[in-house]
């Protein structure tokens, strides 16, 4: 608490030092981000290595903190390209889960409009999920994340409930920035699990994924962060 009452907007604190990924050497830092026009407190968690006498960024995860009704809402997520398949969006989502138990918020969640299929599913990993299960039968806007049975393909695999939801995801950036690929038959893959993941440019009712078991959710966060940890 008394790091987040200290911080000022724009600046950065050490948040964690001696973490690792991979054979890089890293430090989180808790910054406060400028207002972003919603009025609420925005946070990021960055990690930073040393490259060449450097200091680099590897990636990011930004968020809404609310104190006063003890709220978290995670907002997005990034690794830089180079620095991918290390497990960091595990370790930056560790970390943020831990934060916001630490700081006393009883209510975490995802903010509606992530737009990344693979980070819900990261995040269902960690006990997040819908309130009411029964959307997974009655919406068409669900994606079921698959992997090969080959397990030296990392291809990230999805398959859609419904063709017209695919058609437009396939337009959208993130489908192409993030390299999935559309599965049509199952064979050869493993379901990981279901998400719902509404388009903003269809009409569709938005929906929110709450951390479910605090718990557990401790647990998990506290053994990747003690994996990275020097």
């Amino acid at each position: 608490m008394a790091v987040i009452e200290s911080i000022n907007q724009d600046d950065k604190k050490i948040y964690y030092n001696n973490f690792f990924s991979g054979d890089y050497n890293q430090t989180m830092y808790l910054k406060k981000s400028e207002d972003d026009g919603s009025h609420k407190d925005k946070f990021y968690l960055e990690l930073y290595t040393t490259i060449n006498d450097q200091n680099v960024m590897q990636g990011y995860l930004y968020f809404y903190l609310d104190l006063e009704t003890r709220s978290c809402h995670f907002i997005g997520m990034k690794v830089l390209d180079e620095f991918k398949n290390l497990n960091m969006g595990s370790l930056l989502i560790s970390a943020w889960i831990n934060f916001c138990l630490s700081n006393g918020c009883e209510h975490i969640a995802v903010h509606p409009k992530q737009r990344k299929p693979f980070i819900l599913y990261l995040l269902k990993t960690y006990s997040f999920d819908v309130s009411d299960l029964s959307l997974y039968k009655t919406r068409s806007d669900v994606i079921t994340i698959c992997r090969s049975v080959d397990l030296d393909d990392t291809t990230r695999y999805l398959m859609f409930k419904d063709e017209r939801h695919q058609r437009n995801f396939l337009q959208t950036n993130i489908c192409r920035s993030d390299d999935y690929k559309i599965a049509i038959d199952p064979i050869g893959l493993y379901p990981l699990g279901d998400i719902i993941f509404p388009l903003q440019d269809i009409t569709r009712k938005p929906v929110e994924y709450i951390l479910q078991d605090h718990s557990y959710a401790r647990y998990k966060a506290s053994q990747v962060l003690l994996r990275h940890k020097r």
